[in-house]
């Protein structure tokens, strides 16, 4: 896709080999070996605290609630140990987050030297044929971006990974049948998260393209803006920015609605599945072959197992 001046917009093509991208990306996290298996560290515990708070539920709910014990001493400290999971599981995420922020920050003031670096081994000609505008916001767009997504997309990945095996191997342990009704659900919501994540993936591309040509035109009328002037160049200057700015609005909003009507939908999916878990659960309570513990952890669990995919859907658009 040509730019303003004609010249090809290598920064906005689809990379030749995504694996070795990705891989380069990463390497500007993984040159501090310990901070990161920290984050891991944290992200485990995380996750198992979250599955395993839900899973302490059941039993309380079997064990004191269900079964009429009168046991208060006991009550109060399952409650106790089941507070301390999750206060553990908090300062989990919290030491993950601050240690994934400060990793981040690092690896892209990294990127940014390395990529200032690039700038001076580049001909004279590369700069003629690339407006600077469209260079800075390497610097300042496309910089925040992967910094985003190193900070916040690279955890999440893994975190929803691991809470997704997790939810199923639970669920499984549980109760089969009613598994098979989420499973039903993963696929509706597979199927919707293929559908919009293509087309928002396709707007966003769009959307970042058109940035750069806004900051290209931009940044190359005011610096010949005496020119534009000496040649009465004014009218057609506005008429090409304001092409050039429609085009940005128009790819901006098309990516945002897509990507926003992807949550709803998503808990929409949720919800149905949550009611065929509930109306499923009441038989099989009925029948004796599950307890009312099994079916509120199998219940929390339906609503957690959209969650992860939800973040990878997010995790997409970013």
């Amino acid at each position: 896709m040509p730019g303003p001046n004609h010249a090809p917009k290598g920064g906005y093509q689809k990379p030749k080999n995504m694996g070795k991208t990705i891989g380069r990306l990463l390497g500007y996290l993984t040159r501090s070996k310990l901070p990161l298996l920290a984050v891991l560290g944290c992200l485990v515990i995380s996750v198992c605290t979250n599955l395993g708070g839900s899973y302490m539920m059941r039993g309380i709910i079997n064990d004191f609630i269900w079964s009429g014990c009168t046991d208060v001493a006991g009550l109060a400290k399952s409650i106790a140990m089941l507070v301390g999971v999750y206060l553990i599981g908090c300062l989990a995420t919290y030491g993950q987050s601050a240690t994934m922020v400060r990793l981040a920050q690092r690896g892209v003031n990294r990127l940014r030297k390395d990529l200032f670096d690039k700038l001076q081994d580049l001909p004279l000609s590369y700069f003629d044929q690339h407006p600077h505008g469209e260079l800075m916001s390497r610097f300042t767009n496309d910089a925040d971006n992967v910094q985003l997504a190193l900070e916040q997309s690279v955890v999440s990945l893994c975190s929803s990974c691991l809470m997704f095996v997790g939810l199923v191997c639970l669920m499984l342990f549980i109760n089969w049948k009613l598994f098979i009704v989420t499973a039903l659900l993963l696929v509706l919501t597979i199927q919707l998260f293929k559908k919009l994540g293509g087309r928002s993936r396709k707007f966003y591309r769009q959307q970042q393209a058109a940035l750069g040509d806004v900051n290209g035109n931009i940044q190359e009328m005011i610096e010949g803006l005496k020119v534009v002037k000496a040649f009465t160049h004014e009218k057609k200057a506005k008429e090409e920015f304001k092409k050039l700015n429609d085009n940005l609005y128009h790819a901006a909003w098309k990516s945002q609605f897509i990507s926003s009507t992807m949550q709803p939908l998503m808990n929409f999916v949720s919800n149905l599945g949550y009611v065929g878990i509930c109306v499923l659960g009441g038989f099989l309570t009925l029948n004796g072959s599950i307890t009312v513990g099994d079916i509120q952890a199998f219940t929390q669990y339906v609503r957690q197992f959209t969650q992860p995919i939800n973040q990878i859907a997010n995790i997409s658009n970013v």
